[in-house]
């Protein structure tokens, strides 16, 4: 069985028609109809059931083109691996970090790139989780995440390396009523708040355990987008959990407009913030460097 095979009957399965997949492909119907024969033949096995209405696939073919787009999705990985190779040996990073980190990575960048460095970068946002979820699937090449000491199991398979200590906070306006002099809030207060959430496994992790020991919560909503939280805070009086180490880098924060509040009479919210690396993964030697730059801007 070949790539062209595989494309084959992918496409006849989605389309429920050798006409229309025909079309598609490119190639006559009769053509297409033969293929689909030899393939069948090859494997022993019927893959669709052929009617006045179309194809139905039958339940031997469905497992077998589940195969099949995975094996189509592992070429196409094996291709675009050798290209990057090929046309971009070492020069490509693809770093993902926790939110509020990626300016500091992109001002990094920027300079690097004043000294005529030749690295180039590919830079997203994600939760912690997600971040080891695409380093196991090699999206990316390397992530900053945070990580409590309960699941430090998460990342024995990687190479981590901290950077920072932190923890969870509530941010809010400053404007806010619930502010003091005391910069702390207790979790009496926080039941009667409404919620912006983003969407991160620790803060749900601290959502979900705190509404066990104190009661349910108001939550407005859950998102990725910062600025729909920022939004939130300063429109609605509404407030946020995140990480310290991340608030620190977000411009609404470190201009003073929102305040961050310890929480008092709760459990343990520390974290450890760095770098995880694949095993075996081996970055060039700008992008060690390129790495140790960010770590400056960070810790400073």
């Amino acid at each position: 069985m070949n790539i062209e095979q595989l494309i084959y009957i992918i496409e006849v399965d989605k389309a429920k028609s050798l006409a229309n997949a025909s079309k598609t492909l490119n190639v006559s119907q009769s053509a297409l109809s033969q293929a689909i024969t030899r393939i069948e033949s090859e494997l022993h096995l019927k893959l669709f059931e052929r009617n006045r209405s179309g194809v139905i696939t039958t339940k031997e073919g469905e497992r077998i083109i589940e195969k099949a787009q995975n094996a189509l999705q592992a070429i196409y990985q094996i291709k675009e691996e050798a290209y990057r190779q090929v046309h971009n040996p070492n020069d490509l990073l693809r770093i993902s970090t926790i939110p509020g980190i990626t300016g500091s990575v992109i001002d990094t960048y920027l300079t690097f790139r004043n000294k005529n460095s030749h690295l180039k970068i590919e830079v997203s946002e994600n939760g912690s989780m997600k971040i080891l979820e695409d380093m196991k699937q090699d999206k990316i090449d390397i992530g900053f995440i945070a990580i409590n000491k309960t699941n430090m199991d998460l990342v024995s398979e990687f190479h981590f390396t901290p950077v920072l200590h932190g923890k969870l906070l509530v941010f809010t306006s400053k404007n806010s009523p619930i502010v003091n002099t005391k910069k702390t809030i207790t979790a009496e207060q926080l039941r009667t708040q409404t919620f912006v959430l983003y969407k991160d496994e620790y803060v749900e992790d601290f959502i979900a355990h705190f509404q066990r020991l104190y009661g349910p919560i108001d939550i407005f909503f859950k998102t990725t987008n910062l600025e729909l939280i920022n939004k939130a805070i300063f429109d609605l009086d509404a407030i946020t959990v995140g990480h310290d180490v991340s608030a620190k880098f977000i411009d609404s924060y470190s201009s003073n407009n929102i305040t961050a509040l310890d929480i008092i009479n709760s459990f343990d919210t520390s974290y450890r913030f760095g770098w995880v690396l694949k095993k075996g993964n081996k970055l060039s030697t700008e992008a060690k460097s390129f790495v140790e730059k960010v770590n400056e801007k960070l810790v400073n």
